[in-house]
């Protein structure tokens, strides 16, 4: 496997940016020890979530999704927990594992 994430910032049900990791190839444990960065004005906070998936590149047909998963005020559980921790100590990192779902 050669997995990379995929960050997508949401605002309605549409995409308005997205940001990747880099591939780390032929791996089943990925650690990816990199910064996402959003800029998003305070008072459109409450309006966005993040989509993150993780991705299989796949050179020759197209990258596979292995798993997705969400946080932001529309997420449940540890999705939106994480989101408000963020929100309570803005500027500074905030990390937690989060498990992957399969994509319906």
């Amino acid at each position: 496997s050669d997995p990379y994430v995929k960050v997508s910032l949401m605002c309605e049900g549409r995409r308005l940016k997205k940001r990747k990791t880099t591939t780390k190839k032929n791996t089943l444990n990925p650690v990816y020890n990199e910064a996402i960065i959003f800029d998003i004005p305070p008072e459109n906070v409450d309006q966005v979530s993040l989509s993150i998936a993780v991705m299989d590149y796949d050179r020759v047909g197209h990258n596979e999704v292995i798993g997705v998963c969400r946080t932001g005020i529309d997420a449940e559980g540890l999705g939106r927990d994480h989101w408000n921790e963020m929100l309570a100590y803005p500027r500074k990192p905030i990390t937690h594992w989060h498990p992957l779902l399969e994509v319906r």
